[in-house]
């Protein structure tokens, strides 16, 4: 393997809940299409890994709760089953689920094991399931495939960040490593009082040893490019400063663009690949997953432009014709962002600047967030506007 990996495995694309469920394996198969054919990704990138046993996955969440879904998955009657998340719309059982998640989880694992033996960047698009908790399906995800990686890469490295900048927040890695001082998590996510799953507000910041490792940026419903990314660098690169990580498991959900079904959020796709673009700079090994996106028309886009910028290679504009949604979107760059009332702009940054404060109050005890003139302004949010449209 060279410095770049993109980890498959077998039974990936059998991770459908439903015909109708939000998280469709196309949002996979379409983005690594879009990849090949705008030349981002070609066959020496790929590897094949196995899928995760059952017996590592029981080191991240419970013995018990890997049995509960195994016998779902053959179909089986579970007496309570209903208190391990899958009664719900979100998760509902269906056969094989079991194989199709240690899928995903080997794919991330593999990924793990690909920075572990030196390769820069390695890549899991399936993987990204950061809602599922040590007993618990929640939010479409089964097993907790970023959880399980970081477990692995806690072998090597002993300082790992897991950045998510899904529109949801990371609960799941949080309240997993909420108690271990090795894993910083942070999580740039619309706020649980407006979305899914409630939590990650300022004041969720570790405990015991681990108080002042977990970081929760919340930002407001119609947040956009430039308020997301002025509440980004007013708290991420800081934390990283002062944390001194040694790897990053970064998770890339889609689902801040501004056509996403299920929430709130108002970004471009080149607003959102701005914090892929950062932490490449930052020239630490990455293990990164895909995660949340349900706009078919948007997740590829956005999936294939940071595929790039993770592999390093230049990416044309244009979407080839013979792509499957070219009739719908003909170029990876929004060309014409949406446009939004100057009332929800400025109710946006209010929301964002106060959150922001709020989390550097919660963690100024374990972090030094520097003098008042060193902070990242809304001034300079707005001058950045002519960079990320170029």
């Amino acid at each position: 393997m060279g410095t770049f990996a993109y980890i498959t495995c077998p039974g990936v694309e059998r991770y459908s809940f439903s015909a109708f469920h939000p998280l469709r394996p196309e949002r996979v198969v379409l983005s690594q299409q879009l990849a090949q054919m705008m030349g981002v990704l070609n066959d020496s990138d790929f590897v094949q890994v196995s899928p995760a046993s059952p017996e590592l996955v029981s080191e991240v969440h419970s013995p018990g709760y890997v049995q509960t879904v195994r016998l779902l998955s053959e179909g089986r009657h579970v007496p309570g089953y209903q208190q391990f998340g899958f009664a719900s719309g979100d998760n509902p059982p269906f056969r094989g689920m079991l194989e199709a998640a240690l899928a995903v989880v080997g794919a991330s694992v593999g990924a793990a094991l690909a920075v572990m033996d030196g390769v820069q960047v390695a890549v899991n698009l399936a993987g990204g399931l950061h809602h599922a908790r040590r007993e618990e399906a929640a939010g479409f995800c089964i097993f907790n495939d970023p959880a399980v990686a970081i477990h692995v890469l806690k072998q090597k490295f002993r300082r790992i960040v897991y950045l998510d900048v899904d529109v949801h927040h990371g609960d799941g890695v949080q309240w997993l490593y909420y108690r271990d001082p090795q894993v910083l998590t942070i999580s740039i996510h619309e706020s649980g009082r407006f979305l899914f799953p409630g939590t990650g507000h300022p004041d969720e910041i570790g405990a015991g040893e681990a108080r002042g490792t977990s970081a929760n940026i919340e930002f407001g419903r119609y947040a956009d490019d430039e308020i997301w990314w002025w509440a980004f660098q007013a708290v991420v690169p800081r934390l990283f400063q002062w944390f001194q990580p040694e790897v990053v498991v970064l998770q890339m959900g889609a689902d801040p663009h501004f056509t996403d079904p299920l929430a709130h959020a108002s970004l471009t796709t080149q607003g959102w690949l701005r914090a892929a673009q950062w932490v490449v700079e930052q020239g630490l090994p990455v293990v990164a997953t895909g995660g949340g996106g349900y706009s078919l028309t948007a997740v590829p886009r956005m999936w294939t432009m940071a595929l790039a910028v993770l592999k390093g290679v230049p990416v044309p504009n244009g979407i080839p014709p013979q792509f499957a949604l070219y009739d719908e979107v003909k170029t990876l760059r929004d060309e014409q962002p949406p446009a939004l009332p100057e009332r929800l702009r400025e109710t946006g940054w209010q929301f964002a600047e106060q959150a922001v404060l709020q989390l550097k109050s919660h963690l100024a005890p374990y972090v030094d967030w520097g003098e008042p003139h060193e902070e990242v302004g809304k001034a300079d949010a707005e001058h950045s506007r002519d960079t990320a449209n170029q």
